[in-house]
Parts: C-alpha cells; structure tokens; sequence
C-alpha cells in the first residue's frame, strides 16, 4: 500500500485572506420597493394574470410568480389575499375614476373640450390595453355573480355617470333656457341621455378590445364625441 501523502499545512489566514465581516449589528442594505410600488406590481400582475389565464389559473402562486416576490408577502399589501381579485377590482375602479378626473381638469371653462378629453382618457393606452380590459371581462363575469363586486360596479358606473353630466350641465342648453337646467337634445331625459352615451363608450371599448384594427383608438373616440354631440349639441 501506497504510505497516506502528508497533509499540507494551512496558514493561518492574514488580514488580506481573512473574510471581511459586518460590525455586530450591521445589516446588509438591500433596496426596497415603496409599499406603494410593491403593491402596484402586484396589481399589475394580477390584471395580467387574469387577461392570460382567467380567474382559475390566477392564483397567489402565480400572481407572485410574475411579480417577482414571495408568496408570503400578499398579507403585507392585501386586506385579504384569498380576496385578491376583488381587491384589485376595486383599485382599478378607483384608479379610472382618478385618471378621468385629472384628464378633464384642465378643461374646466370647455365642457365640449371635457367630453373629449374623458373619452381620449378610457381609450389610452393605461385603460385600453388588452390585459386591462381582458381583466374587466373577467371582472364583470363575476359582478353577475357577486355581491360584492356588484356593489362595486353600481357604484363606479354611478360615480362615472355622475361625471358625464357634471360635464354635460356645463353645455349651453340646445334651444334657449330651459327650468331645469341644460337638456339633451330632443328633450331626453338627462339621465337617459347619459345611460345611451354610458352604453356607447362601453360597446366601444369591448369594440377596440376584440379587433383595434376593425375599430382603431382614433375612430373609437371620434365616434363617442359624435354620440355626445348627437345627444346634446344644439
């Protein structure tokens, strides 16, 4: 048998091999998202997962997945995670209703210039782009089987509608003044006025979504502002 080699002795490490180590106490810096951040991406992930894979095949899991992060943090950035998508229903309801407003706000003296400014604001490329409205097809299967997504549809249509005619009563009225204000044309109702013009700007987008070549982005808005001006110019 070949006699075991000698086993080479280890120096002892100097101050320039030796690891370099933390103070006690001293923490590694890692660069953290805002929880405002964090939270959008998960949102953003959550419409994409829906728009892809439906309401089945979006789940924690995968949600987190396409985000990036661990699955345990959904409890940090969500009341209840086994609630995702009803959260993210919400938000999103919230987040049109805040971008339709600061869109028209600098139209304040121009109520034609307003109308248009809404419609070119549903039709941007943030609120018209494949996931966003793939993830609303989604979430309107569901209001007409939830309640509470239901609650939150009657409201954001409500509150949207509410914003047309705070527009529309700014119009000169079609044939002189009327008592109760601005009317639309033909003497409709306002508020029905306002459900036809509601119900064009959703057919619509559905329109855009389904074929943007059949319905470009440009002709959908140019044929809202035409609904508008058949409804209440003079």
């Amino acid at each position: 048998m070949m006699a075991d080699a000698p086993v080479p002795e280890i120096p002892e490490a100097g101050p320039e091999t030796r690891p370099k180590t933390r103070p006690a106490g001293a923490r590694r810096r890692v660069k953290r998202e805002s929880p405002l951040v964090r939270r959008k991406d998960l949102l953003d992930a959550t419409v994409s997962c829906l728009a892809r894979l439906g309401p089945r095949g979006t789940t924690g899991r995968e949600i987190c997945r396409q985000a990036g992060v661990s699955h345990g943090l959904l409890r940090h950035y969500f009341r209840n995670p086994d609630n995702l998508l009803f959260e993210t229903y919400e938000q999103l309801c919230e987040d049109m209703l805040a971008h339709v407003e600061a869109s028209i706000a600098p139209f304040e003296g121009d109520p034609w210039g307003a109308l248009h400014a809404f419609f070119v604001a549903v039709f941007s490329d943030d609120w018209a782009s494949g996931d966003i409205i793939g993830a609303w097809m989604v979430f309107w299967q569901q209001v007409r089987t939830r309640d509470d997504f239901a609650i939150v549809s009657t409201a954001f249509n409500m509150r949207q509608r509410a914003l047309m005619e705070r527009i529309v009563s700014r119009l000169p009225p079609p044939a002189g003044p009327h008592p109760s204000g601005p009317q639309p044309s033909g003497h409709l109702p306002m508020a029905d006025a306002i459900a036809i013009l509601s119900a064009v700007l959703d057919g619509l987008w559905i329109e855009y979504y389904l074929s943007d070549r059949r319905t470009p982005h440009d002709r959908c808005i140019a044929l809202c502002d035409q609904a508008a001006r058949r409804l209440f110019a003079a």
